[in-house]
């Protein structure tokens, strides 16, 4: 789907550095399709700078975010109490994304980074103390999520494995990556002020690449946070320990499509010999496919054609089309929401599968269109 803004407009910006126009200040769909994408406040920050900007609209500006940043030091000072608390429980916890992200690679504009919940990886044997830890300092239980804990606007996603298994269990042939892997290659640090482990880049940079393209690379901020990622990787000269991690979990597709991205676009500084190192074999309309995702276009339904590619064979991979289609019981029921579990979850898949056909039937007349081809 297009949007008013392009993607590409938000690279540039990111990437260069160049100052915002006039003409930008101005367009309100501009402004809605970064929140969309998670880089509103980056652009914000950025508008600090200009002393060319209107006081009147950098004073707005000024304002949301400074309600954003008072928004991110409270859920910081959350994430800092969740840690304090598993860790008097002696649970080992790794803070997933998010926090983990921000604070460690956007440094004074880690409130820039938005986030919606606060994802915290435990050992399975683990889960009952964590949970227990969390009660004890006002955390609850969701009604209908078991793993996810809220105190106020607070939300806590508790996860014994990091790819999302418990939801879609054909994940699991994706990739050899597990939580005993986060584990392995974490080492003693800081977050929220509070002791916490943390992930080498040889599992979170891959790590990173999969979690974007389970979303389909919706938004440009897991992109970003990627960009900022290979810089660091590449200033510490970590590139090879990387490159065994992407090819020990076997995640060659999604970093290439990610480490790409960031290279082309948001100036990461990502070798070129490693891109060709983990290029994976393309058919025609991959090929097509990363054209189209390489020239800023959001790809509806992208993971799941990917997935179904890195399945090890045929009857994997319709496993893996059937569980996506109708996943367990549980997975419904969350679907759902609410009222006729059964009536809620059809009427809901029928509107994905017709808005999937259609695009579908749009591709390949595209395909089929010599100035569509080119």
């Amino acid at each position: 789907m297009k949007i008013v803004a392009p993607r590409g407009h938000f690279c540039q910006l990111l990437s260069s550095g160049r100052s915002i126009s006039a003409a930008d200040l101005q367009d309100h769909r501009l402004w809605d399709a970064a929140l969309r994408e998670g880089v509103d406040q980056l652009l914000w920050f950025a508008m600090g700078r200009e002393g060319a900007v209107e006081q009147g609209q950098l004073a707005a500006y000024r304002e949301n975010l400074r309600r954003q940043t008072a928004r991110f030091l409270r859920w910081r000072h959350a994430c800092g109490q969740a840690l304090a608390a598993l860790n008097a429980a002696q649970v080992p916890v790794i803070c997933m994304r998010g926090l983990a992200v921000s604070e460690p690679l956007y440094g004074k504009r880690a409130a820039a980074r938005p986030q919606s919940d606060i994802d915290l990886l435990l050992e399975e044997q683990h889960m009952q103390d964590a949970k227990q830890a969390l009660w004890d300092i006002g955390f609850r239980p969701h009604e209908t999520y078991r793993n996810i804990y809220f105190r106020g606007d607070i939300v806590l996603d508790l996860h014994h494995e990091p790819l999302g298994i418990e939801r879609i269990q054909a994940w699991q042939y994706l990739t050899p990556l597990r939580a005993t892997d986060f584990f392995s290659h974490a080492e003693n640090g800081k977050l929220a002020d509070e002791q916490a482990l943390l992930v080498s880049p040889r599992v979170n940079l891959p790590y990173l690449c999969f979690h974007a393209l389970k979303h389909s690379f919706e938004r440009l901020i897991w992109l970003y946070d990627i960009a900022l990622l290979a810089n660091h990787v590449d200033m510490a000269g970590q590139w090879d320990d990387v490159l065994a991690g992407i090819r020990e979990y076997q995640l060659e597709r999604p970093c290439y499509y990610a480490l790409a991205y960031v290279r082309k676009h948001l100036a990461a500084s990502v070798p070129e010999d490693l891109l060709h190192d983990i290029r994976p074999d393309m058919g025609l309309i991959e090929r097509r496919l990363f054209a189209r995702h390489m020239n800023y276009e959001v790809i509806p339904y992208l993971a799941e054609r990917l997935f179904a590619r890195m399945q090890p064979d045929f009857s994997h991979r319709m496993a893996f089309w059937r569980e996506t289609i109708y996943p367990r019981e549980e997975i419904r029921r969350q679907m759902a929401q609410s009222g006729c579990v059964k009536c809620n979850f059809i009427r809901k898949r029928l509107k994905q599968l017709f808005r999937a056909g259609w695009y579908f039937l749009r591709e390949v007349l595209g395909l089929l269109s010599p100035r569509r081809m080119q």
